[in-house]
C-alpha cells in the first residue's frame, strides 16, 4: 500500500514538472522576438566635403565600434548588436548599413555606443587596427598640404546621442537609424587647420572624432533626418 501512494506522489510530482516546463516554455514564447525578422537597421552617413582648395584630402576612414545599444529614457537600454563593427565611411554622401536586427516595439530616444581601442587579445574584423605600435579606434588617411599622412587613433570613447525625436520601433516594417559623421571637421578646430603628422595635434583631433556624431531616424537612407 505505501509503495502505491509513494509512486502516485511520484507520478503527480513529475506531471506538474512537465506541466510547468511547458508553461515556461510557452511564456517565452510569448516574449520571444519573431523569428527571422528584422525591425530596424543601423547606417553610417558621411558627406563628400572637401577643405579650401585642397588643404586636407580624405581617401579613406574607418572606425571600430562595439556595444551599440538602443535606448528608451531612464533605462541602460536594449543591446542591438555586440560587434566590435568596422564604420568604413563612404566619404562621398552616400549611405552605408552597419547591420539589422530585431528591437522590441516600443519609443527610443537614444543611442549608445564605444569607439572602441581594442585590447591586445580582443577578436577585431580588420588587422589594421591592430599593428606592433599598438592598437587604435580610427584610422583615416590622406593628404594634408599635399603631404600623405595615416592618423591613428588611440583612444576609446563613449557615445550617448539623442535623437532629434524619439523613434517609433514596432513589428511592422523596418526603421533605419543613420548615424552621421563629418570627418574633415576633426582636423580643424577654432577655424584653423589641424595637421594630422603632428604628434601635438593627437588630443584635439580625437575630441572632435568624439563630438562629430549625430544620430537620427532615416527610413529612406538620404542623410537627412525625417
Amino acid at each position: 500500500m505505501k509503495s502505491q501512494k509513494n509512486l502516485l506522489f511520484g507520478i503527480v510530482v513529475l506531471g506538474l514538472l512537465v506541466l510547468f516546463q511547458f508553461l515556461q516554455g510557452c511564456n517565452d514564447d510569448i516574449f520571444a522576438p519573431p523569428p527571422d525578422v528584422d525591425n530596424l537597421g543601423i547606417s553610417t552617413y558621411s558627406t563628400a566635403d572637401t577643405v579650401d582648395n585642397d588643404i586636407l584630402v580624405l581617401d579613406s576612414v574607418k572606425i571600430l565600434i562595439k556595444d551599440i545599444k538602443i535606448i528608451v529614457a531612464d533605462t541602460n537600454g536594449n543591446n542591438f548588436k555586440t560587434g566590435p563593427y568596422v564604420l568604413y565611411l563612404n566619404l562621398n554622401s552616400s549611405i552605408n548599413v552597419i547591420d539589422t536586427g530585431y528591437l522590441s516595439a516600443g519609443t527610443y530616444q537614444k543611442i549608445k555606443f564605444e569607439i572602441h581601442k581594442p585590447n591586445n587579445n580582443d577578436p577585431i574584423p580588420d588587422p589594421e587596427f591592430r599593428d606592433s605600435a599598438g592598437n587604435y579606434s580610427v584610422i583615416a588617411k590622406g593628404r594634408f598640404n599635399g603631404i600623405s599622412f595615416v592618423y591613428k587613433s588611440k583612444k576609446s570613447a563613449h557615445q550617448f546621442l539623442t535623437f532629434p525625436t524619439g523613434i517609433v520601433i514596432t513589428n511592422e516594417g523596418k526603421t533605419n537609424v543613420t548615424l552621421s559623421v563629418n570627418p574633415y571637421t576633426w582636423f580643424i578646430k577654432n577655424g584653423l587647420y589641424l595637421d594630422p603628422n603632428l604628434p601635438a595635434n593627437e588630443n584635439d583631433i580625437d575630441n572632435n572624432i568624439k563630438d562629430s556624431f549625430k544620430a537620427f531616424k532615416d527610413d529612406d537612407k538620404n542623410g537627412i533626418p525625417d
